[in-house]
């Protein structure tokens, strides 16, 4: 069954110099389960370039994907762990980053649900970022 929820997801980069950077959206989506997981469906606000991104959340066990089409567009695997290699499209090109999960964690209540993933992005074996991404998910009553 599916439903409609309100997504808060917020990104806070730090680069290997130490700059922060956070960034905050709100958005509507949907949610439902199937095969012993759930997904997440949402669309992102227009890029620079005018065109929107869909978006794809699928948790199953211990194991998060998302995967982006559109402006940019990506299939991003996080594994407490394991290292993914992943192609990241944009409208600039093409850059191989490579993903290193630190933490992953999920608390469920009945009306909400709270996703926190910790990870590294790599390029070339270089530090390019380490990242925590917190995703709030209301469900209605």
């Amino acid at each position: 069954m599916e439903k409609k929820v309100r997504l808060t997801l917020t990104n806070r980069q730090t680069d290997g110099t130490g700059e922060v950077t956070v960034t905050k959206q709100s958005v509507t989506g949907q949610y439902y389960e199937k095969d012993d997981g759930f997904y997440l469906l949402y669309e992102d606000s227009p890029e620079e370039n005018g065109a929107a991104s869909r978006n794809r959340i699928r948790l199953k066990g211990s194991v998060l994907e998302l995967t982006k089409r559109g402006g940019i567009s990506s299939r991003m695997v996080f594994e407490p762990g394991k290292e993914y290699v992943t192609d990241y499209v944009t409208p600039c090109g093409c850059l191989k980053m490579g993903i290193s999960t630190l933490n992953l964690e999920t608390v469920r209540k009945e009306d909400w649900l709270l996703i926190l993933l910790e990870y590294s992005l790599t390029s070339e074996g270089a530090l390019i970022s380490l990242c925590a991404l917190e995703i709030q998910v209301l469900f209605p009553s």
